[in-house]
């Protein structure tokens, strides 16, 4: 094993505080993931070729290794959940890299959780709210219903470890784990459910956007009236995103965490 894959693999282990049983170190063929799509939609078996360099399980957890009930209902079974680390081609292009790290979710029947590996020493945690899919006849892919990608330097430290999290079951771990993401591993409103958060996550995320935008046509605005508009509208903007942080973050809860 390189010293590349043991960085790589350290990452997945300490992000969630991985017990020595729920470790796994396996090697998985860019073929056997792109299996999947190569019938059905030939062009994303061929980006999973292309742009994925390697991909390796980590872990994965299971009622026994981490002491939390298997869930079941008629949309998904969770009995399992694959730790995975990709590392993608260098010069992946930003759609190309969310649109592959999300067909990985898809090609599995399960929740996955997913660290992707990009070129400039970056590593996002992707997560995907799924249910299987009932167009497939082998009932071994998934549909996404959400998803969320947050690079792991911006999540508090120790913040993803398993047994900080909803214990109920490993649907509801799973879901405490997208909802603790989206708020990058800051203590999440319990009041919020997961899908509910990565929407807020994507609302903040466009506000700041527009904002930056905003607050540069300012500077170059030519007429006096215009900047006042701009300033007036970087306020406005300013105000909503406090609002939407207020929202998604929440420091007024204790410690449970509790995921609907």
């Amino acid at each position: 094993m390189t010293v590349t894959d043991i960085h790589h693999e350290h990452n997945g282990v300490s992000l969630l505080g991985l017990p020595d049983g729920a470790r796994q170190q396996h090697r998985i063929t860019k073929k056997m993931l792109a299996a999947q799509f190569e019938e059905q939609a030939p062009g994303d078996a061929r980006l999973i070729t292309k742009a994925l360099a390697s991909a390796q399980l980590v872990g994965i957890l299971r009622p026994e290794t981490i002491q939390v009930p298997k869930y079941e209902d008629a949309e998904r079974a969770v009995v399992d959940v694959p730790v995975l680390e990709v590392v993608l081609a260098d010069k992946t292009s930003s759609a190309d890299r969310t649109r592959v790290t999300q067909l990985v979710h898809r090609s599995m029947a399960k929740p996955v959780v997913l660290l992707v590996h990009i070129s400039d020493h970056t590593t996002m945690l992707s997560l995907a709210l799924s249910h299987v899919s009932r167009t497939d006849p082998t009932q071994s892919t998934s549909v996404i219903d959400a998803h969320v990608m947050v690079p792991v330097g911006q999540i508090e430290p120790g913040a993803l470890h398993l047994d900080r999290l909803d214990r109920t079951d490993m649907w509801a771990l799973y879901r405490d784990l997208v909802r603790t993401t989206a708020a990058d591993g800051r203590l999440a409103s319990t009041v919020l459910q997961a899908a509910e958060a990565i929407a807020l996550r994507r609302r903040l995320t466009d506000l700041k956007t527009e904002l930056t935008t905003v607050v540069r046509d300012a500077k170059q605005a030519k007429s006096q009236q215009r900047r006042i508009e701009l300033n007036t509208k970087a306020r406005t903007l300013r105000g909503q995103i406090e609002r939407v942080r207020d929202t998604l973050y929440s420091a007024d809860h204790d410690d449970g965490h509790g995921a609907t």
